[in-house]
C-alpha cells in the first residue's frame, strides 16, 4: 500500500475502518485510487481515512455519479457545499430523489449518464 502513498498508520487505520477492501485485487485498487486522486482530486490521506470508497464500483456507481456531479457544477446548479463523497455514499434511491430528479428538467442528460453507467 505504500505505492499508494499511504503511511503505515494510514494503512492500519483504513484496515480498522474497512478490512474488506483488502479483498479487492491490487490492479482494481490501483485503478480506484488513481481515479479518486487524479480525477476527483482527493489526497491519499483522504482515501485512507474513507476506505469505504474503495468498495464502490467505479463503472456502475463512482464514474456515473462523478459525471452527474461535474455536469451540475458546470451548469452552476450544484451550489451546495456538498462534496463528491456525499454523492457516492447516497443509496441509489436517495441519489435519484435528492440529486437527479430535482434537476431533470434543466439537465435531462443526467438520466442518460446514469443509465449508461448502469449498463456497464
Amino acid at each position: 500500500m505504500r505505492s499508494f502513498g499511504w503511511s503505515e498508520s494510514e494503512f492500519s487505520s483504513a484496515v480498522r475502518k474497512n478490512p474488506t477492501f483488502l479483498g479487492i485485487s491490487l490492479d482494481m485498487l490501483r485503478r480506484k485510487v488513481d481515479f479518486f486522486i487524479n480525477v476527483v482530486g482527493y489526497t491519499t490521506s483522504f482515501i485512507a481515512s474513507h476506505p469505504n470508497l474503495l468498495q464502490l464500483s467505479l463503472q456502475k456507481r463512482v464514474i456515473p455519479r462523478f459525471r452527474v456531479w461535474e455536469m451540475l457544477n458546470t451548469k452552476g446548479l450544484w451550489t451546495r457545499r456538498g462534496k463528491f463523497s456525499y454523492f457516492v455514499k447516497l443509496s441509489n434511491t436517495k441519489f435519484q430523489e435528492k440529486i437527479v430528479l430535482p434537476y431533470k428538467e434543466k439537465v435531462p442528460e443526467l438520466l442518460d449518464i446514469l443509465r449508461a453507467g448502469a449498463e456497464q
